[in-house]
């Protein structure tokens, strides 16, 4: 789990968002498990797209944490990312898992810092760094309000 940067600046900037919202919008890096924990059912990744073609360092993807279970898509995320490590540029490659899994798989501590959150009628969304030794994830992740009803 990263550490977030700015506390108080985040709860601050999520204050007018229902507790469910909330909760989503401030989770400090890969949503698989909390999301999975919110359908009761395991939340995957496709990746939609991927270009690491300008160069080694620099990759854009987007994908989508999908429910398999329930057949839809929780959550699409855009990301440029910016990786040293070599390590986080072959799973990178490999397509088969997300940004969040590889930090957590390779045991990196970050930083979460929330740049943005915003909703309207279809989506509610957060923008965010994620930062560690040897990469930095900039992050856009929409959810469809639908599927996030707060009471």
């Amino acid at each position: 789990m990263a550490e977030i940067l700015d506390l108080e600046g985040t709860l601050e900037s999520l204050r007018d968002f229902g507790p469910i919202r909330r909760m989503i919008l401030a989770v400090p890096g890969t949503l698989q498990g909390t999301l999975t924990a919110y359908f009761g059912s395991e939340v995957g990744i496709e990746v939609r797209f991927q270009d690491d073609s300008r160069d080694e360092k620099h990759f854009t993807r987007e994908v989508d944490l999908v429910c398999r279970e329930r057949g839809m898509v929780v959550c699409r995320a855009r990301t440029d990312v910016l990786v040293e490590d070599e390590d986080i540029r072959n799973m990178l490659r490999e397509r088969k898992v997300g940004l969040g899994q590889v930090v957590e798989l390779l045991r990196i501590p970050t930083t979460f810092e929330l740049e943005e959150a915003g909703e309207d009628s279809e989506f509610f969304w957060r923008v965010y760094e994620l930062r560690g030794a040897g990469f930095v994830y900039r992050i856009r992740e929409e959810f469809p309000s639908g599927l996030y009803p707060e009471a």
